[in-house]
């Protein structure tokens, strides 16, 4: 028998139905959780230093390249490569993470990463060459 989940609990018919309703599940602990959000915020920020690092190796390693397409393959190739490191990093971790969400490794600070990435391969690349944007202006 299931029962409504809004029915008190005076109103049960039989006590032996509560087992078969409701699970015994042990909630994660308090440490636990903290542990997992502490781990989880180091990952982040790990990822978010790793997108500064991919894009600014990618602006100072393509300026060498003559052909543009390969600076953009070579750039997106470190970008791949620095988020793959930073998934080793966070499976090294230990992080506790349950079963159902295993894919917070991959999608935890995901979109920072590439944000910055592309931010540091932009400014990187402006700062080493100044005068190219201004004398196409003038």
């Amino acid at each position: 028998m299931v029962r409504h989940p809004k029915k008190k609990e005076d109103e049960k018919s039989n006590g032996n139905d509560t087992a078969k309703d409701n699970p015994v599940e042990s909630p994660p602990s308090i440490t636990d959780e903290s542990r997992r959000k502490s781990g989880l915020d180091k990952l982040f920020w790990l990822r978010v230093g790793l997108g500064v690092l991919a894009g600014s190796l990618s602006a100072l390693i393509g300026s060498s390249q003559s052909i543009e397409s390969s600076r953009m393959v070579l750039g997106f190739g470190i970008m791949i490569i620095l988020f793959i490191v930073s998934y080793v990093l966070a499976k090294s971790m230990k992080i506790p993470i349950i079963p159902s969400d295993k894919k917070k490794l991959i999608t935890t600070g995901y979109g920072s990463y590439f944000l910055m990435f592309i931010f540091c391969w932009i400014l990187v690349n402006t700062l080493i060459h100044p005068d190219v944007g201004i004398l196409t202006v003038r």
